[in-house]
């Protein structure tokens, strides 16, 4: 019995520890923005410019998105962005990536997402957030690349 209720307990750990390594990654791919408040003052935003048709910005601080549309013509706006990490990868491959798209029109303002990405430890790892802003198709996730921002490198 104690054999068994040691298995048990041990299993359920596992799942736990597992459930909590994943739940960041869990969000990656498409995401829609609908939180109409971010994160308190303070945060140094690092934004993309070039794009005449949104918006998005990255605060390293706890990992925040927002992405307002500057343009209303009836198509929304998404961040396009990609995660590197030399330690998992280091070659520089994409480690994570996704979409975040507002349907909301130029009207309702910022939009936010929260994520979770591991930090630079410096001299040790680099660890870089690369996204920029355009329009598309939400149905389809699929972007139309000639509305696009400059990409931005951002350390989380």
């Amino acid at each position: 019995m104690k054999i068994r209720s040691a298995v048990l307990a041990l299993a359920a750990a596992g799942t736990l520890v597992l459930t909590q390594a994943t739940a960041a990654g869990a969000a990656d791919g498409r995401q829609l923005a609908t939180d109409t408040v971010g994160p308190s003052d303070g945060q140094s935003w690092k934004c993309t410019s070039g794009s005449a048709n949104g918006q998005a910005c990255f605060a390293p601080l706890g990992e925040w998105f927002r992405i307002r549309d500057t343009w209303a013509d009836g198509f929304p706006v998404v961040i396009q962005w990609k995660f590197f990490d030399d330690e998992v990868s280091p070659t520089g491959a994409v480690v994570r990536q996704g979409t975040i798209w507002n349907r909301s029109g130029e009207a309702a303002g910022w939009l936010y997402v929260n994520k979770t990405f591991p930090e630079s430890v410096p001299g040790i790892t680099l660890k870089s957030v690369q996204f920029r802003a355009c329009s598309g198709d939400y149905a389809t996730d699929s972007i139309s690349e000639g509305t696009c921002s400059d990409w931005r490198i951002e350390a989380p």
